[in-house]
């Protein structure tokens, strides 16, 4: 029988009972339910599974794309002087990566591992070596040891060149005239690798960890950002990617990974940004003759496509999971250049968290170059909308591909409103329907940002998880106050609030039923740790949380409406 309506405020320690502005909020468990997935409680990096048990671990970044598993060395491409680095002892058992695959395989975790496509591989050499040497390709404007100034370390290489030159001063034939060393050789630093060389490495896992559908390695993806191989990774691979290539590549590649093991799910193309949603490299940016030599359809759309045709041709699905990277671009926003606390100016702190509108607000323009895009009336290029976008894109193309984004980042992982941007990030991606996500990189230890994954993954300490349903939840101020909905059906309701004013906020909750039973509340904020911070009962279908404080993250746990039929229910 439903209970009487029955408002109840919820008091922390931290309100003292001051006036906060109120912010109502309707929830429906019934309404937009989609299965929360928990890969998009991923990172980028190595955990420690004890302090966080992060459910899926990435390994990728550009200086994976030429990575030699036999010898265990990378590439560290143009992130640094295009150099080979030999790891460990030269052998996959002793490599750090083996170690960070068994480790998250025995925490039941996800790894995500990138394959290289690029056609090179670090050559098996344990020493290092670089792309453009001095010596051999002229004077270039800065080297491993000129980075550093007037006390350069003892093991830096005076002869590690960055690939730009002055014509004025370099007179050989490798200085053109934009002042890039050009027809390089990349034999310098690398060796041919081929699709059977990726197929060995699959094997090679499968051998040491056991098949996809037998709890080994089940999830990899088609390199790194290939559209930014010619800036990137331009010692080996000078030209702009196009539409063919990447999908030649794709086909070869792929083929290769499910001849070996067909349980697996590759992702990809693995874009970079924004600008590789609707064209190829050789493009500029959103449009260009690749992309109108492809009957005028933005490359992921097109990509997908490709995917589909491939399957119904061939019986074979080559990639399974769609995987985009996204930064916002908003100045600010993201820098790492900047400390650890990054810039938490009024002004960047808003911007940063308005920026997630990006994510899914189809009238949002970008406060940033995006904007200078235009509104083009079919794409609308300022107004990014990214994933209701590719969702619809892969209803049109290819239905049945999952999505992921696996690179983002929203600010420093010491910044209050970047833990707050990040906790919302992920909100987003559940109720939005992202079946993955990998911030780059894993927040410190103890940082502020961790304190938002260990929101999801930890909230109580005793490893309790936000699970089940996204359901809807509407703030009548999202600039405000960010509502959303998780159903654990039998279990509890729980309810995710941050609070984005420089005020203390009130949420006034319509939960749309009456539940009945205890309640509690957990927090954290830039100044204070995650934590329970109120708790008592609920008997109706509505509830207030009290003067949040300005620029927090809260989850109300509450008992679901079944469950006064089950026995010992904790929330």
């Amino acid at each position: 029988m439903r209970k009487p309506a029955l408002l109840l405020v919820l008091w922390s320690a931290l309100s003292g009972g001051a006036l906060a502005a109120t912010v109502p909020v309707s929830v429906d468990l019934d309404l937009d339910r989609r299965a929360l997935s928990p890969d998009i409680f991923g990172v980028s990096g190595w955990p420690n599974f004890q302090q966080v048990a992060y459910p899926l671990v990435r390994w990728g970044g550009n200086s994976t794309t030429r990575y030699n598993w036999q010898a265990d060395v990378h590439n560290t491409a143009g992130d640094w002087f295009f150099m080979n680095i030999p790891d460990g002892d030269g052998t996959p058992a002793a490599s750090s990566f083996e170690a960070g695959i068994g480790a998250a395989l025995a925490a039941d975790a996800h790894p995500l591992v990138t394959l290289t496509t690029i056609g090179y591989i670090a050559k098996p050499v344990q020493q290092k070596r670089w792309g453009f040497s001095r010596i051999k390709y002229g004077p270039q404007l800065q080297d491993e040891c000129s980075y550093f100034g007037n006390d350069p370390p003892t093991w830096c290489t005076a002869d590690a060149g960055n690939g730009l030159c002055n014509p004025a001063q370099n007179q050989t034939q490798f200085c053109n005239s934009s002042g890039v060393i050009v027809n390089n050789d990349p034999l310098d630093t690398s060796d041919v690798a081929t699709p059977q060389t990726m197929r060995n490495w699959v094997g090679h896992l499968q051998q040491t960890f056991g098949s996809a559908a037998n709890g080994g390695v089940r999830n990899y993806a088609l390199d790194n950002e290939p559209m930014l191989w010619n800036s990137t990774h331009r010692d080996v691979h000078p030209q702009p990617l196009t539409y063919d290539e990447i999908w030649q590549r794709t086909v070869a590649y792929a083929s290769a990974v499910k001849a070996q093991d067909p349980a697996a799910q590759v992702f990809g193309p693995v874009t970079w940004g924004y600008c590789d949603l609707f064209g190829s490299a050789a493009d500029n940016c959103v449009d260009g003759s690749d992309r109108e030599a492809h009957e005028g359809k933005p490359f992921v759309k097109w990509y997908l496509g490709k995917v589909c045709e491939y399957q119904a041709q061939n019986g074979v699905r080559l990639v399974d999971v769609l995987d985009l990277h996204y930064y916002p671009q908003g100045q600010g926003v993201v820098d790492f250049s900047d400390p650890p606390n990054g810039s938490e100016t009024a002004t960047v702190s808003a911007r940063r968290l308005r920026s997630l509108k990006e994510l899914y607000d189809a009238n949002w323009e970008s406060e940033s170059w995006v904007a200078d895009l235009g509104n083009d009336p079919t794409w609308h290029y300022s107004r990014p909308n990214l994933i209701p976008r590719v969702r619809a894109w892969i209803d049109e193309e290819c239905p049945g591909t999952r999505l992921a984004i696996t690179e983002y980042n929203w600010g420093a992982d010491n910044g209050a409103s970047s833990a707050l941007a990040q906790a919302e990030a992920l909100a987003i991606f559940a109720r939005e329907g992202v079946d993955a996500a990998a911030r780059w990189v894993m927040p410190d230890s103890g940082s502020l940002v961790e304190r938002a994954f260990r929101l999801y993954l930890d909230y109580d300490g005793q490893g309790s998880r936000v699970q089940g349903f996204s359901t809807r939840a509407i703030s009548s101020d999202v600039d405000a106050l960010g509502a959303y909905a998780v159903h654990a059906p039998g279990q509890r309701v729980m309810i995710l609030l941050f609070n984005k004013a420089t005020t203390s906020t009130t949420a006034n909750l319509d939960l749309g039923t009456s539940l009945a039973g205890p309640w509690k509340l957990y927090r954290f904020s830039g100044t204070s740790d995650l934590a329970q911070v109120a708790s008592g009962n609920i008997n109706g279908s509505t509830i207030a949380v009290s003067n949040m404080p300005a620029r927090s993250a809260n989850l109300l746990v509450l008992p679901d409406a079944d469950v006064i039929f089950a026995d010992g229910f904790e929330p």
